[in-house]
C-alpha cells in the first residue's frame, strides 16, 4: 500500500478545489470523490466498482458571488436570462434544486433555443444528481448545439465534472471551452487559470499511479 499519496492528494485537493472555483459547500462531495479515488489506487482495489444511486441534495448550497458575476459575463445575460438564473441560484441556497430545475424549465418552454438558460439546467441537475446525470448531459448537450462557438456551456459542464469530483471528464471539457474563448475576452485568463491547474493536478495522479 502506497498510502503516503494520501498526504499528497489530501493536500494538493484543497488546493484544487478552491483554484477550480468548486462551491465550499461542494467541497464534501469533489473532495471525498477525489480522496477515495486516491484511497482505492494506494490500496490496489478494484479499479471498477459499481456505484450506487444517490438520493438527491437538500442541503442548501452556497452560491459563489465570483461565479455567478463569472456566468454573466460569459453569457452577455439578457435581463430575462439574468433574472431566471437568479431565481434558480436562490432556489438552490434554499436547498431545493428540484424547484430550480422546474423553474428553468418553464423559462426554457418560452426560451427553447437559449443556450445560457439550458446551461444552468445542467448544473441544476448535475446539483440535484450529485453527478452529471443523463438529464445534466442531454441539457448541457442542448447548450453546446445551440451555442457552439462560445465557451459557456462547456466551461459549466466541466464545472459540473469537478464538483463530484470526475477530474479526467472536466479535462477536456475545460479545454474546449478555452479554445472557443475569444483572445481579448476579459475572462479568458480565468478559463485558462483553471484549465492549467487541473492539467497539473492530473498530471500529477498519473505519475504516482505508474509507481508501484
Amino acid at each position: 500500500m502506497n498510502w503516503g499519496i494520501l498526504l499528497v492528494v489530501g493536500i494538493a485537493t484543497a488546493a484544487l478545489l478552491s483554484a477550480l472555483g468548486v462551491s465550499r459547500s461542494l467541497w464534501t462531495i469533489a473532495g471525498a470523490a477525489l480522496m477515495l479515488g486516491a484511497a482505492g489506487f494506494a490500496a490496489q482495489g478494484p479499479r471498477h466498482v459499481p456505484g450506487k444511486p444517490v438520493a438527491a441534495d437538500v442541503t442548501p448550497i452556497a452560491i459563489d458571488p465570483g461565479m455567478v458575476a463569472f456566468r454573466d459575463a460569459i453569457f452577455a445575460l439578457s435581463p430575462a436570462d439574468g433574472l431566471a438564473l437568479a431565481s434558480a441560484d436562490a432556489r438552490l441556497r434554499d436547498g431545493d434544486a428540484r424547484a430550480a430545475i422546474d423553474g428553468l424549465r418553464g423559462d426554457i418552454a418560452l426560451r427553447p433555443r437559449d443556450a445560457a438558460l439550458w446551461t444552468g439546467l445542467g448544473y441544476a441537475f448535475a446539483l440535484h444528481d450529485r453527478a452529471v446525470s443523463p438529464a445534466a448531459k442531454f441539457a448541457f448537450r442542448r447548450a453546446v448545439l445551440l451555442a457552439p462557438e462560445t465557451p459557456g456551456p462547456l466551461f459549466f459542464l466541466g464545472l459540473a465534472y469537478v464538483d463530484v469530483g470526475d477530474l479526467a471528464a472536466a479535462q477536456p471539457a475545460w479545454h474546449s471551452a478555452l479554445a472557443a474563448t475569444p483572445p481579448g475576452a476579459p475572462y479568458r485568463a480565468d478559463i485558462a487559470e483553471r484549465v492549467m491547474a487541473l492539467d497539473r493536478f492530473l498530471r500529477v495522479a498519473a505519475a504516482h499511479s505508474t509507481k508501484p
